[in-house]
């Protein structure tokens, strides 16, 4: 009788050391938890700047992750007579869309304007607010935009030419909302520096060379 007893209570005693160890691997706790990928510069997409400070930065706001992946496209403009420029990158997170950066060349419009048609579905217009002294910009702690001068007025038939530059961060990691607005602006002002230069603007902006 008293081996049956013991046989019982080791059979309980396994039995809750299992569920204890299923319950913690599904919870993720040590030492069951998934190492944090990290984000190689040379992984990040060539329209976000200078690929160093642009991996440094998503680690900053982006969640945690064990693999990270980027696509990005850019669309080179064919002469200097055409606003055809664009480009987009958007980087997942073990397959879940984190964040995506779009910029686009289009003809120059009110501020209110821009904004109502680039930004707005981000944010609301209480929680933006702007980051640079003369371009048009704006900003939160899930987006922000730019909106600088590219080509002239005359060099394309329309008038003057701007750059659009929209970051839009989906899902954040543990990172204040002043952390991640200064973050997003970075990642803004380093894809409106790149795009610039391979637009070939020539607009005198507060980002220019």
């Amino acid at each position: 009788m008293k081996s049956r007893r013991n046989g019982y209570v080791i059979t309980a005693v396994a039995v809750a050391l299992a569920a204890i160890c299923g319950a913690a691997y599904l919870l993720k706790v040590p030492p069951f938890a998934e190492e944090t990928g990290d984000i190689a510069a040379g992984a990040v997409c060539d329209s976000l700047g200078l690929a160093s400070q642009a991996a440094d930065a998503l680690e900053s706001v982006l969640p945690a992750e064990t693999s990270y992946a980027f696509n990005d496209e850019v669309h080179l403009r064919v002469d200097d007579q055409d606003d055809s420029y664009r480009s987009y990158c958007s980087v997942s997170g073990d397959g879940d869309q984190l964040m995506s950066v779009r910029t686009e060349m289009m003809r120059d419009e009110p501020l209110k304007s821009w904004i109502d048609s680039e930004v707005a579905e981000f944010a609301s217009r209480e929680q933006l607010t702007p980051f640079t002294a003369n371009d048009k910009s704006a900003a939160s702690p899930s987006v922000a935009a730019i909106f600088m001068p590219c080509a002239s007025p005359g060099k394309i038939p329309g008038g003057q030419y701007n750059i659009s530059v929209v970051v839009h961060l989906e899902k954040a990691g543990k990172v204040s909302d002043a952390d991640r607005r200064a973050t997003l602006i970075e990642l803004a002002t380093s894809t409106a520096t790149y795009a610039y230069g391979k637009a070939k603007c020539d607009a005198s902006s507060e980002l220019s060379p």
